[in-house]
């Protein structure tokens, strides 16, 4: 009669449960853990303990069981000395082992030294009793973080102290009443100004700009009505010009300048007029405004551009205040620039 084979049932025989082919792992993960936690002297009296203790004490015993009693001396000699010598050569053979460790504290060492302060050394979780070696390791990624957090700090100041350099020199450049560029920053733009249409060859007009009658203002309505027709100004050139072009600036008192590049004589005088026309129609006093015009001449100009273009300029509007007010000149040139 035969006897039939049960059917196998569950893993097969080289299959090993994924708990089985794991606990490996763990443990060495778990000694590995242990092993690190242990200073450079432990770690060489366990090493020096596994390789000098274990063969002679095998020999002793082996020799014991065959009666070998010299060699069995000689093995105890040897298994004393070496429980004798383990804690003086492991204290002086630790620092040809700890040269590892030091190796990879200076390169942690030459890592915060190029700004790599984001850099941390590897450490298990930190223990109730460490050695020494351990603590300085957590006392470097401590100092490094605190490297780090001063680093992002002062970039930060720096950032701050660079916009209040700018908004510093911002204010240093514009008119508190009227929000335009003040007569400083007017010299350094007109000088770059003259320089680059030059090196170009393209054209440039300058307008000066005087508030007509502005003194009597002040005297009948007082300085805030005086301030008020300033700023009204200041708006009217602001909405007068072309955006990121030309450039508005109050040289001080009522007096106002206009520097528009690649603009000519005709295209200045339509600038000035309706400048003219808005100031009087909005302002409440109707007061008017006198403006004198000149454009850049490589001939007149060449030697030092921005004062004469400036003088040309200043000429104009005092032929239209002469005159009495309320209009335009413009200043006459000796080529085709304007």
């Amino acid at each position: 009669m035969k006897t039939l084979a049960a059917p196998s049932v569950g893993l097969s025989a080289t299959a090993a449960p994924p708990r089985a082919k794991a606990w490996p792992g763990r443990l060495a993960a778990r000694f590995w853990a242990v092993f690190a936690r242990l200073g450079v002297t432990a770690r060489l009296r366990l090493v020096l303990f596994v390789l000098l203790v274990p063969p002679p004490a095998a020999l002793l015993y082996v020799l014991e069981s065959r009666a070998g009693a010299d060699v069995s001396q000689a093995a105890a000699l040897w298994l004393v000395l070496s429980l004798v010598l383990l804690k003086p050569l492991a204290s002086m053979v630790s620092r040809w082992v700890a040269l590892g460790e030091i190796a990879s504290l200076n390169a942690f060492c030459a890592a915060l030294r190029r700004g790599e302060y984001a850099r941390r050394l590897p450490l298990p979780p930190q223990g109730d009793d460490e050695h020494e070696l351990l603590l300085l390791k957590r006392d470097l990624n401590w100092m490094a973080h605190n490297f780090e957090t001063r680093e992002i700090w002062l970039q930060a100041r720096l950032t701050e102290t660079h916009q209040d350099k700018r908004l510093f020199e911002d204010l240093s450049r514009t008119d508190a009443l009227t929000g335009l560029s003040n007569r400083r920053h007017f010299d350094c733009v007109l000088a770059e100004q003259t320089r680059q249409a030059l090196a170009c060859r393209t054209q440039l007009a300058l307008l000066l700009i005087d508030c007509d009658a502005f003194k009597s203002i002040n005297d009948r309505f007082g300085h805030p009505a005086g301030d008020a027709v300033l700023a009204g100004m200041g708006r009217v050139l602001r909405e007068s010009v072309r955006d990121g072009v030309d450039r508005a600036f109050r040289l001080g008192g009522d007096e106002f300048a206009l520097v528009l590049p690649n603009l000519d004589g005709a295209g200045a005088l339509l600038v000035a007029r309706r400048i003219r026309q808005r100031y009087c129609d909005e302002n409440p006093y109707k007061t008017t405004a006198s403006i004198g015009i000149a454009c850049l001449d490589p001939d007149q100009d060449a030697a030092c551009p921005e004062k004469s273009l400036l003088a040309r300029c200043d000429a104009a509007l005092y032929r239209v205040k002469g005159g009495g007010g309320d209009s335009e000149a413009l200043a006459p040139a000796a080529g085709a620039a304007c």
